[in-house]
């Protein structure tokens, strides 16, 4: 990663943990401090590493984001995540809220360059190279974020960009399928879109297959091609990380806590919730790590 551009995150961030900027899109993220692999979950996510490594874990796959390597995420997905990080050299990123109408308006006039290319992957995350062209559009959109005045002036167009070099990455073919609403990607999206937004209600899978138009089969093989898990281990993890801010960040008791996030039982929460995490709900508590929701 170029130095500047280094040079210039430490400008705008000096603190530990997550830093906000004058873009409510834009978010900054340092850490001196290794953490093992634990889950995650990101939303409509960009991230640019700018120093340090993260190595996301899905069950069938492994992604590496690090300052060669930007990570896409173009749905919301639970994944189990390890920073590489040290006094010496701090984790630092840019993580980017991705606007879905400017992406889909971007997709959309891109769409006829991608007809007829082959797809490596269906995995609904991906990473990409940092490009010279990439490294010039986030310089020149740091320097912006010094100031609130450019930042409202300047800072969406310059964010449309970045998303427009997002889109046109050698990777970037699952995203162009997630924006275009006739695939069975989009359908999946939307299906993904339907659980975050209703994690604390009965999901019926036949049901979430028939809204889209889809076989119950189809539906799971699909659904588990794009994001690695069936669609009750989706579901799960879903409501578990839920639970988990609610508890740590919101001050919930355990037993309010497992009924609003879809849970009968509360002895069958918290061994869920203990198998995930590793401890028990009572036990959970705010941490630096960034979890990208809309």
């Amino acid at each position: 990663m170029n130095n500047k551009i280094i040079k210039q995150v430490n400008n705008l961030t000096n603190n530990e943990g997550l830093t906000h900027t004058f873009h409510k899109d834009i978010k900054l993220f340092k850490t001196r401090t290794y953490t093992p692999k634990g889950p995650l979950l990101y939303d409509l996510a960009l991230i640019i590493v700018i120093q340090g490594k993260k190595i996301g874990y899905l069950p069938n796959s492994t992604l590496t984001y690090d300052s060669n390597n930007y990570l896409v995420v173009p749905t919301t997905m639970p994944f189990e995540c390890e920073t590489i990080a040290s006094e010496e050299e701090p984790f630092i990123c840019i993580l980017v809220s991705i606007d879905k109408k400017v992406m889909f308006e971007l997709i959309d006039s891109l769409s006829k360059k991608i007809e007829g290319e082959k797809d490596c992957s269906n995995l609904g995350v991906f990473s990409d190279e940092v490009t010279p062209e990439i490294e010039d559009t986030m310089y020149r959109l740091l320097k912006t974020l010094e100031s609130k005045e450019e930042t409202d002036i300047l800072g969406d167009q310059l964010l449309r960009e970045l998303y427009y070099r997002i889109a046109i990455g050698k990777n970037s073919n699952f995203l162009h399928k997630m924006f275009l609403n006739t695939n069975t990607e989009a359908k999946i999206a939307k299906s993904l879109k339907i659980i975050h937004d209703n994690f604390g209600k009965h999901l019926d899978i036949p049901n979430l297959a028939k809204q889209e138009d889809m076989s119950v089969s189809s539906f799971h093989t699909h659904f588990k091609n794009i994001t690695s898990h069936t669609p009750l281990q989706y579901i799960k993890k879903i409501r578990l990380t839920k639970a988990k801010d609610l508890i740590a960040q919101q001050n919930y008791q355990v037993n309010e806590t497992a009924s609003k996030v879809g849970y009968e039982s509360i002895s069958q929460f918290s061994r869920d919730f203990k198998s995930y995490y590793g401890y028990p709900p009572k036990e959970a508590k705010p941490s630096f790590e960034v979890h990208l929701m809309r």
